[in-house]
């Protein structure tokens, strides 16, 4: 059990985990990060504090990595490596290994603690960001994209990698899309070090984002892509995905993520067959209690709350009357 104790302590894992540490984790995994804590260490590092020869804590170490346990880096000309954490690690193992053998009420339970984290990491540069100010460090899934947007970010990346989506495996809240997260350029490669993703063209990405957008997914990234580089872009539900969960906790809404478009509805176009009622994350658009007749068929008429939208542009997409334009507030 010192062992255990001695890994729950260094690598930050939470008290709802602990029962499934064996699923997740095996004593020599444990035993490098208690060995290593704060510090960057090598192979032959590795190899003498765990008393195991070279080629076998590299071996370790390659392993660890491929799983998020610990991250690499060059120092000197020397590859070093150096502890991640839980969190950090939970990503992984929801994404690719056996998350769905945890029982599904402590699933749920893992999910709010991991929201939690999230709040609790990013809350102070989200507060600056509420209050007009520069954010220390950047913010994951800065800015709600629209589609062509996405497009146009897409065919200038030399790289693209597909995995599945941390947030919906976490969380499991609804039955969208799963393999949907889209690494562009060092994020892709970033992936592929780690033997992760699945590696496509250009026009199939393109393909799959307009796929993800037909299925009810809104994009988020970083519009500033072109002078701090292409990252990622994150194809989101406000249930599951944890950028709009806080979002929604913290009152952030149109800061950040940020939005930089609205819809603009014309209820004179509407042939009211509530696909933006369907298709909105957030009740913008919503049925009236009122009744109309269309072309013989009972309808009900649509309404729309211009404050509750975040410009995602998932309602004009599909919008089958063109009733719908998304309009920028900037």
């Amino acid at each position: 059990m010192a062992l255990v104790d001695s890994f729950v302590s260094v690598f930050g894992v939470w008290d709802v985990v602990k029962p499934y540490l064996p699923l997740m984790f095996n004593d020599l995994e444990m035993q490098l990060v208690v060995s290593a804590k704060d510090s960057t260490v090598s192979e032959s590092d590795v190899a003498r504090l765990l008393g195991h020869p070279r080629d076998q804590a590299a071996a370790l170490l390659q392993r660890c990595y491929e799983r998020s346990i610990v991250s690499k880096e060059e120092q000197a000309g020397a590859t070093v490596f150096s502890n991640t954490s839980f969190y950090a690690f939970l990503n992984h193992f929801a994404i690719h290994e056996n998350w769905d053998d945890i029982p599904p009420d402590d699933r749920q339970r893992i999910d709010r603690r991991f929201l939690d984290e999230f709040i609790a990491r990013h809350r102070p540069n989200i507060e600056r960001k509420m209050q007009g100010l520069e954010a220390e460090n950047s913010l994951p899934n800065d800015t709600v994209l629209l589609l062509d947007e996405v497009e146009e970010m897409l065919r200038a990346a030399k790289h693209i990698v597909i995995q599945r989506c941390d947030c919906r495996r976490l969380g499991q809240h609804c039955d969208r899309p799963v393999e949907v997260c889209t690494w562009m350029d060092d994020g892709a490669l970033s992936a592929l070090d780690r033997g992760h993703g699945r590696q496509v063209t250009v026009e199939e990405a393109i393909e799959l984002t307009r796929w993800a957008d037909r299925k009810g997914l809104m994009h988020t990234g970083d519009s500033e892509w072109r002078t701090r580089g292409l990252h990622a872009i994150c194809n989101c539900c406000a249930c599951d995905c944890y950028p709009f969960r806080a979002a929604q906790k913290l009152g952030s809404k149109g800061t950040w993520p940020k939005s930089r478009y609205i819809a603009v509805y014309d209820a004179e176009l509407c042939n009211l067959c509530g696909a933006c009622v369907k298709r909105c994350h957030f009740d913008a658009f919503y049925h009236e209690v009122a009744i109309v007749e269309v072309e013989g068929k009972a309808k009900q008429q649509v309404g729309f709350d211009p404050d509750r939208c975040w410009g995602c542009g998932l309602c004009a997409n599909t919008c089958p009357s063109s009733a719908i334009a998304m309009e920028s507030l900037y």
